[in-house]
Order: C-alpha cells, then sequence, then structure tokens
C-alpha cells in the first residue's frame, strides 16, 4: 500500500546516481517528500552509462531504467535536474536552501524527445564520455536515450554563438536572444514547429528557488580517474584507453554498438591488456584502492570473450582485491574462461608506428625478471576520485572534506552515513569509492536516517554525541 503523501518540509536529496536514487524511492515510499537533485541534464549517474554490473554481467540500464522511470512518476518526488545547491543555512532544525537551476534552452513541458531537433542540427562535437573512442552529440541532443526527465537540451556554446565557426546555426544575430521571442534562423526551433511542438526556449535563463526542508542526504557519487598526458601512453597513442572508456566501448548503446575495434582504425582487438593501479601513487593518480578495478576488469574480460572467445585477455595487476559476495567466484569465472593474470609492474607503453599495435614492458613480480608483451588496445585502469563538485558542496553544507575530498564521517562506526552537522546524511560514493550493491545499501540506510529526523514533533534531530 502506498503511503500518504507527507505535509512535512521535504527532505533534499543532493545526487541522482543510484545511491541518491534509491534514498529518494525509499524516503518517498515512507511518505516524506523529496526532491531529488543533481546538477547534470538527467538522473541515473555513472551507473546509467555502464554496460553491465559485476558479479553477475547484468544489464546496467536495465537495473536501473526502472527505477529511473519509477522516481520520475513518483508523487512524492519531484526532480530538479540541471540544479545546484547554493545555500544552505540550518535554523530552527530545518535547513533553508537556495537552489539554481540552468537553463536547457527547451520547455521540458512541451518537449517529447521526438527528436526532429537533433535530426535538424548541423553540427556534431565529440562527446564528453566517449570522444576518446569516436562518440559524437549534435549540439541540441538527448543526454542518453533512457534519460529522466526525457528532454533535450541545448549546448551552451551554441546559444552563445561560440559554435558558429563550426557550422552553428545560432548565434550570428545582433539581436541577443533574451531580446528575442522567436528565431527565424535556428534549424531547430524550425524542426520543433514544424512537429506542432514548440518547445525551443533560446531565451530561456538560470531560474532560483528557495526551499525549507528537513534533512538532507548528500549522494555526490564518485568519478573515475582521467590518466594525465603520456602515462603508459595515454592521449599519446590512440588505443591506450581508459576503463571506463572501455566500458562504452563493449556498450550496445554506445558509439560502436558494442563492437570492440580500436579506436585507431576501427579494427577488431584480437589481443587486449588491462593495466590494474594505471597511475597510483604518481602525480595526478590516486593513492589508495578503488576497491572495484579489479572485479571491473574481470567484468570486462568475460564480456569481451562472450563477444568473441578468439580474444586474447590479459590483466597485469599487483594484488587481486575480491572483496564482495561472489567476487572470487567471478575471478575464477574468468580464469577458467581463459583470461591471463600477470602479476607485474608496467612502467612503459611503446607503440609501434607501422602497426599501431602497444608494446608493453613490465617487470614480472613473480620472477623479478624484465619481459615485454605485445597487445593492440591497452585499458588503463585508473580507479574512482571523489566528485568535483565536493568541495564546494562542503562549503555550502557546512561539511568536512577528508583528505582525498570525500565527505567525512565523524564516527563510521557508532554513527555511520551521519556528519558533523546535524540533519545531513550521506550515502554512495560521496563518503568513498563504492560498488553499486553497497551503494544502494547505504541509500536505503540514508533514507531512513532522514525520514525519521524529519519526522520529529520539534523537526530537529538530535546534536551527534561527541
Amino acid at each position: 500500500m502506498e503511503a500518504p503523501p507527507d505535509s512535512r518540509a521535504p527532505i533534499l536529496v543532493i545526487g541522482a546516481g543510484i545511491a541518491g536514487i534509491t534514498c529518494a524511492l525509499n524516503a518517498a515510499d515512507y511518505g516524506a517528500a523529496v526532491l531529488l537533485v543533481d546538477d547534470t541534464p538527467s538522473i541515473g549517474g555513472l551507473m546509467a552509462r555502464l554496460d553491465k554490473t559485476f558479479p553477475t554481467n547484468d544489464c546496467s540500464i536495465c537495473i536501473e531504467a526502472p527505477r529511473m522511470y519509477e522516481v520520475g512518476n513518483h508523487p512524492n518526488i519531484e526532480i530538479l535536474a540541471n540544479t545546484t545547491v547554493k545555500k544552505a543555512n540550518r535554523k530552527n532544525g530545518r535547513f533553508a536552501v537556495r537552489l539554481v537551476t540552468r537553463p536547457r534552452y527547451v520547455d521540458p513541458e512541451k518537449c517529447t524527445g521526438c527528436g526532429a531537433c537533433i535530426d535538424a542540427c548541423p553540427v556534431r562535437v565529440p562527446d564528453e564520455l566517449d570522444g576518446k573512442i569516436g562518440g559524437t552529440r549534435k549540439l541540441i541532443y538527448m543526454p542518453f536515450p533512457q534519460a529522466v526527465p526525457n528532454v533535450v537540451l541545448i549546448d551552451p556554446r551554441c546559444r552563445s554563438g561560440a559554435m558558429r565557426a563550426q557550422g552553428a546555426c545560432v548565434g550570428g544575430c545582433v539581436v541577443d536572444c533574451s531580446q528575442c521571442r522567436e528565431c527565424p534562423i535556428a534549424l531547430c526551433v524550425k524542426a520543433c514547429q514544424k512537429e506542432g511542438k514548440d518547445a525551443i526556449r533560446l531565451w530561456q535563463a538560470a531560474t532560483s528557488r528557495n526551499i525549507e526542508v528537513s534533512a538532507i542526504v548528500v549522494a555526490t557519487g564518485v568519478m573515475d580517474v582521467r590518466p594525465s598526458r603520456g602515462l603508459h601512453g595515454y592521449d599519446l597513442y590512440p588505443n591506450v584507453i581508459t576503463y571506463t572508456q572501455f566500458e562504452r566501448l563493449m556498450n550496445a548503446g554506445g558509439p560502436t554498438a558494442g563492437r570492440i575495434v580500436r579506436p585507431s582504425d576501427g579494427r577488431p582487438a584480437h589481443k587486449i591488456a588491462w593495466l590494474q593501479c594505471a597511475g597510483r601513487g604518481l602525480a595526478g593518480g590516486i593513492p589508495y584502492c578503488s576497491k572495484v578495478c579489479c572485479m571491473v576488469a574481470t567484468k570486462q574480460t568475460l564480456i569481451t570473450k562472450e563477444h568473441d572467445a578468439a580474444v586474447e585477455t590479459v590483466v597485469f595487476l599487483n594484488d587481486l582485491k575480491a572483496c564482495g559476495k561472489g567476487f572470487w567466484a567471478f575471478h575464477e569465472k574468468a580464469r577458467a574462461a581463459g583470461v591471463r593474470h600477470v602479476k607485474a609492474r608496467p612502467y612503459d607503453v611503446v607503440e609501434d608506428p607501422a602497426t599501431r599495435n602497444l608494446v608493453l614492458r613490465y617487470e614480472d613480480l613473480e620472477t623479478g625478471e624484465l619481459a615485454t608483451e605485445e597487445a593492440e588496445l591497452v585499458v588503463l585502469s585508473t580507479g574512482l576520485k571523489a566528485s568535483d563538485r565536493n568541495e564546494g558542496l562542503a562549503r555550502t553544507l557546512g561539511l568536512e572534506l577528508d583528505e582525498h575530498g570525500f565527505f567525512r564521517e565523524p564516527d563510521p562506526l557508532a554513527a555511520p552515513l551521519e556528519t558533523a552537522v546535524a540533519g545531513i546524511y550521506l550515502c554512495g560514493g560521496a563518503t568513498g569509492p563504492i560498488d553499486i550493491a553497497e551503494a544502494v545499501v547505504q541509500g536505503s540506510a540514508a533514507a531512513l536516517k532522514a525520514v525519521l529526523c524529519g519526522s520529529r514533533k520539534e523537526h530537529a534531530c538530535p546534536t551527534r554525541p561527541a
């Protein structure tokens, strides 16, 4: 039975990856009103762009999309995409919060996601996540097919005129869009009007909103670490990519429709090497273990074998981390499928200019000898880092970050997922590197803490014991 809507002040969930989505759904099912805020155009986070999940190799978006749809249609949840938290002050046990929503330059009430405007747009640019492996998008685009809200948006560079030299049809007027309510030159406007929608709003501006909330849950997630230029040939040789880029390469919804090919020539890769802990401890790298990289590589090797059992897969690693349920069996499954593991310390990757193959030079940690191996594609497992929005959000909320940029739990044993500010809670990658299963559990736990905090008669959460 669905709980009745709660008349109390809503709960604010910041970050709409799988942890934030889980938190919002659980809190809403308890009867609380929830504002789910994310600073990207769609909810879903990193999980929405993955191919499969370990250790079951289930389709990632097939798991998350139904939850995204449920969030979008839950009567107790309001989604605020493209939105950031600019101010938060605690008063009388509640929080006065100011939210700022950036313009999409599209009316979400009129857009049906038909794609006519996308077809009409004349300019393609590299996709933020898939550019290294050939992915592109238009200047007006849908973040991904299952996006929630399922509404297109216009790249601000198009609206400002910065892409005029690249062939954009907008930006050449002497009158600014904010002063004009009709556009005779924008092809997306004409295409939308032809469909009878009239959803394009080039004059749209940012909007602010002041709200009062009873509790806040921070679920800002994690980001993949981008290698510094030259690390194992990254940004020097096209066939050196990161593990998140490889994830998109083998994804049926990615730029190659799931074909595992080399960025340099589009040919299938017959031998692929994974380098674990890439950049760890070096300048620009991270000093800690991200917990998930070994299983991500295991998953990717297995899926590669499913695509073509003849592909040779080699994982170069220092040590194996298989700390979750079913992880060791997952690793053994990969070994049985023919995945080779080499305990090694890679120190150099050079390209053969004739074949574009990559020669990996490494120290074999079993024998202590130096060795070489050639591969057609090299995948760098670079780890996970704190979201780049954590620093600003910590200042806004009055929270403390640890030395790695994650939000600090003052007492993770006695008061897990709590902060030094009563009424503000944490979940998912906000506290550190985490896998999807852990993120879901933490999202559920943080939801209950926030609901209990908001349900107190005095609308105030007790101060955490010192």
